[in-house]
């Protein structure tokens, strides 16, 4: 699949929008006025197979309400002045408690103020099973999609998963010029501090203490070999190597 083909891609559009969000609409079942709507801010990071993910304290209004009735929905969209023009999906499915330290791991690594807090046992990650979402992608570009549709399948990736920890902490201590000319010359994203927060199957995150980007790679990887064969071409790239 070529680039503009991608881009022709209503499940992958929404998918990456998915992967580059920090914050979503969070609504939930409301208990306390009958089961109305509730709407709420919440952080948000994603499974290498886009899954969203969730870290909420159980104090909270909307925790209280997805453990009565696990239905939510989440909205994602750029926020900028011109948002109601831009791309934004509706993803449609139930929240459900997840203890597996990879996806703690992964949010985490993408909002890195939740440390401070996600070490009281109030706070639970909770991982959101997609049932369909409804995508809006520009003008007469309206898609009603299934979960499937949107989700990435990792089947083949969970040695990249075991190791994304490790090539992090790689990329952070050792090539920490690398990911700072990722930014700047392949996103076009100038300034210092540049970290590495994530790698799937489908590009890189980054992240620095004002601004967050996402980097595609030119096809899909399974492993720490194959990403690290990806990592050194994107950094040939960046220094016009390429």
């Amino acid at each position: 699949m070529t680039i503009d083909d991608r881009e022709k891609d209503p499940g992958r559009v929404a998918r990456r929008l998915i992967r580059t969000a920090r914050q979503a609409t969070l609504a939930t079942l409301d208990i306390e006025t009958g089961s109305g709507p509730y709407a709420s801010l919440a952080l948000t990071a994603c499974g290498h197979d886009a899954a969203p993910l969730l870290l909420l304290s159980d104090l909270a209004r909307h925790s209280r309400n997805i453990a009565a009735d696990g239905r939510v929905s989440l909205l994602f969209a750029k926020s900028t002045r011109e948002a109601i023009s831009q791309s934004r999906a509706s993803v449609v499915g139930r929240a459900e408690p997840c203890d597996d330290p990879l996806l703690r791991g992964r949010f985490l690594a993408r909002h890195s103020a939740a440390q401070s807090f996600a070490q009281f046992a109030d706070f639970k990650l909770y991982r959101l099973a997609i049932e369909s979402v409804h995508f809006i992608g520009g003008f007469a570009r309206i898609h009603t999609l299934e979960g499937d549709q949107v989700m990435f399948d990792t089947k083949a990736s969970a040695d990249l998963a075991e190791s994304e920890s490790d090539i992090i902490a790689h990329m952070n201590s050792d090539h920490g010029e690398s990911v700072n000319l990722y930014a700047h010359n392949l996103v076009g994203r100038p300034g210092l501090d540049w970290r590495l927060t994530g790698i799937d199957p489908e590009g890189i995150d980054l992240g620095r203490y004002d601004a967050d980007a996402r980097l595609d790679f030119d096809g899909v990887i399974t492993g720490p070999e194959e990403a690290r064969a990806a990592l050194v071409k994107l950094a040939h790239t960046a220094r016009g190597e390429a």
